[in-house]
Order: structure tokens, then sequence, then C-alpha cells
């Protein structure tokens, strides 16, 4: 990675954005879902570290010089294909690709009971990737 200013800086925010989600999700299922305010926030700053991953992707594979995929989800399938992650990272990140979207769009399919349940697989795959970006940066 050609910037580490700009990693160093995505790192720590999704790491921030990642901290501030679980603080929320690691709440009781009941008392989570009974609380619009926490579902909000906790969605708002997983689609927050979502998107920085989505970033240093981006900045992964330019700064490579690999040719880069239209998609943010395809930008994952770019890195597995050039060795850089395995293949179950990247349908994990895949998937948080598509929770962002409809977070993001609003649309109803945003189910927060299911995010309770899964979030820690989630976050798991998440700091794994900002782990991977961080060494290929030399951080």
């Amino acid at each position: 990675m050609v910037k580490p200013d700009v990693v160093g800086r995505k790192l720590s925010r999704a790491t921030e954005w990642l901290d501030k989600a679980e603080e929320r999700l690691s709440r009781p299922s009941a008392e989570f879902l009974s609380d619009d305010d926490s579902q909000d926030l906790a969605s708002f700053h997983l689609l927050l570290a979502i998107q920085e991953c989505i970033d240093l992707a981006a900045h992964w594979i330019a700064d490579a010089g690999w040719e880069s995929p239209d998609e943010a989800g395809a930008l994952f399938g770019v890195l597995v294909s050039r060795r850089a992650i395995d293949h179950d990272l990247a349908v994990k990140l895949k998937g948080a690709v598509g929770l962002r979207n409809r977070i993001a769009h609003g649309y109803s399919t945003v189910d927060h009971e299911r995010i309770h349940k899964e979030y820690r697989e989630g976050v798991e795959a998440l700091r794994k990737f900002l782990a991977l970006v961080a060494d290929e940066a030399g951080m």
C-alpha cells in the first residue's frame, strides 16, 4: 500500500466504528431489539466500518496496479484471485457489502434481529480483513 497515512487513518476509523457497533450489539438480544436508537446506531457504525473496508480494498487493488471492478463486492473477488485473501473471507466480506447496501438505502430488509445474532462472525471477518491490510501496509 503506497499511502500508509491514508491506510492508517482508515484502519483506525474502521476499528473505532466496529468497537462502537460491538458495544451496542453485545447487549442482550431483548434489550438491543427493544431500543430503536441502539439498533440504528449499531447499524450505522457497521455501515461505516464496512465502507472503510471497501475503501481499503479499493486502495489495495489500485496501489498494486490490478484491474478494479465496478462493484464494491467484486473487490474482494479480485483480492482472492491475487491470493491476497482467502475465498471464505471474501464471501463474508461480500455479505457485509450487501448489508451495507440495505442499511444505506433504508431497505425494509434490514433485519436487526439477524444482525444481532450474526454480528460476532461478521465483525470477526471485518477485523481479519483489517489485520491483513495492516500487514500488507507494513503496519
